[in-house]
């Protein structure tokens, strides 16, 4: 039965079989081939899921003569940690010339990282610009540390199945490290799939696309998800604003209902009131009906009334009626943005208006102080507050590549930096994946960085448009204060 879940590729069920096999066994023979089985099971695999409970059941003889071969390979790959452990089983521990070997073999060896990328094709800009700043960043590493790197190259063309052959080549490479790459969310996606139960790590730097890494235990996301951006601007609505109501304006693009239905169920959670959701189509330029809709639901009158008779008996235009919510979240695209926000002012409807990415543009802002109303947007596309390590790469890159380095290359500098950061005594996959995930408050090249439960970076900047420019709320509050 392990023979054939083997073949099958179920390794872990194999395993199990195999001790559960070698626990019934009386023969010796049999013994033998069962622990040469384990052995070949153990260096073929990407990674070993054995512990110490699956052993409690056999005798300790039998523990111990399967521990040592295992013990083996646990130093062969540098996962010291994990052989002491499997030796204390038996009451044993690694040699002094064992020790010895793996620090003389961990100082030689080479830190090795697949830059998995469009090098070719319609995404080629792209992923040489995430290249580039890696580069910068093992040249640092060499000089800091005086030990070696190793950067290598792996063409995606912007395909998600070939990024999944690389990526699934790579798993099961003896040389290989870490990646950094892909670069979309289709190519992360399938990607950190195929890393599903194996152990090698990998550091997605520029797709935004929420749930990548909890397809892999060994994915990063380095720039923040989309779904962040609504859940940190209902979390300033409620704490900061202390709204209690909101209504939503969004467009009907995949990627902002996505963020609309974080929003609202977030705020929801908070304890907010959604009081209506608006969806626009990517042609519409005339916002009045979905403006109206919502404005009759706040008055409590029907919109095919052209004016509105209030309590008094006066006759008002409903259209000029002032409606009031504590806050308007509208995610969109610029293009459609620069025409909504005004027919919002326009048609009087008031709050506080909230914003995700698409408020980040040039054209927003020209509005006007006095139409966009001290809007709050969320975006990790903006370039914020200058960091040391900013000027670092600026500088290193300016000297090699003559120009001034882009967001891109920003986050493939962070990226091989924090793998750099995260080697301890030796390089082996376990502990860069261990320590990567203990990342908080790193000050990068491409902003803040902080790794969450599930290993995507938390950190998501907020800004204010301000005298028609967007402002770090972070950096306003720090004026305020002093």
């Amino acid at each position: 039965m392990a023979n054939s879940l083997y073949m099958q590729s179920k390794i872990d069920r194999a395993v199990k079989s195999y001790i559960t096999a070698y626990q019934l066994s009386n023969s010796q023979s049999l013994n033998k081939l069962i622990v040469a089985s384990l052995r070949a099971a153990f260096q073929n695999a990407t990674s070993i899921s054995l512990t110490e409970v699956d052993l409690e059941k056999l005798s300790q003889e039998k523990k111990c003569t399967l521990t040592k071969p295992l013990s083996e390979i646990y130093i062969e790959r540098g996962e010291v940690e994990k052989a002491e452990r499997i030796l204390a089983v038996c009451g044993q521990t690694i040699s002094t010339a064992d020790r010895r070997e793996i620090a003389n073999r961990e100082s030689d060896k080479p830190l090795e990282i697949a830059m998995v990328l469009p090098m070719s094709g319609e995404l080629q800009a792209y992923g040489e610009e995430i290249y580039n700043g890696a580069v910068i960043a093992a040249d640092i590493y060499r000089k800091e540390s005086g030990r070696q790197i190793k950067i290598v190259p792996y063409d995606t063309k912007g395909d998600p199945i070939e990024a999944a052959q690389i990526v699934s080549q790579l798993a099961i490479s003896q040389t290989t490290d870490a990646v950094v790459g892909p670069l979309t969310s289709e190519e992360g996606a399938v990607a950190s799939a195929i890393l599903n139960c194996g152990s090698l790590p990998m550091i997605v730097p520029a797709a935004t696309e929420a749930g990548l890494t909890r397809l892999s235990s060994t994915s990063f996301q380095l720039s923040p998800n989309i779904e962040l951006e609504s859940i940190s601007l209902a979390e300033y609505a409620y704490n900061q604003l202390d709204a209690d109501s909101v209504v939503i304006i969004s467009s009907s693009i995949n990627d902002h209902i996505r963020m609309t239905h974080a929003f609202e169920n977030h705020f929801k959670k908070l304890g907010g009131t959604v009081v209506a959701v608006e969806y626009y189509r990517s042609r519409d330029k005339d916002f009045g009906t979905y403006i109206r809709d919502i404005k009759s639901i706040l008055l409590g009158h029907p919109t095919d009334s052209t004016f509105y008779i209030s309590e008094d008996g006066d006759t008002l235009d409903f259209e000029l009626l002032a409606a009031h919510v504590d806050c308007i979240f509208m995610p969109g695209v610029p293009k459609q943005l620069k025409q909504l926000i005004p027919q919002i002012h326009f048609y009087n409807l008031n709050g506080f208006y909230l914003g995700t990415d698409g408020w980040g543009d040039n054209t927003i802002y020209k509005l006007g102080d006095n139409v966009t109303k001290g809007a709050i947007f969320a975006s990790p596309f903006l370039e914020g507050k200058i960091s040391d390590e900013f000027m670092t790469l600026a500088a290193a890159y300016d000297s090699r590549y003559g120009k001034r380095p882009q967001r891109l290359a920003a986050l493939g500098y962070d990226a091989v930096r924090l793998l750099c950061q995260s080697v301890s005594s030796g390089i082996n996959r376990e502990s860069l994946k261990e320590n990567l995930q203990l990342v908080k408050n790193y000050n990068g090249a491409s902003g803040k960085i902080s790794f969450g439960d599930y290993r995507e970076n938390r950190e998501m900047p907020l800004y204010k448009i301000n005298n028609k420019k967007a402002v770090s709320l972070d950096d306003l509050e720090k004026e305020i204060s002093e």
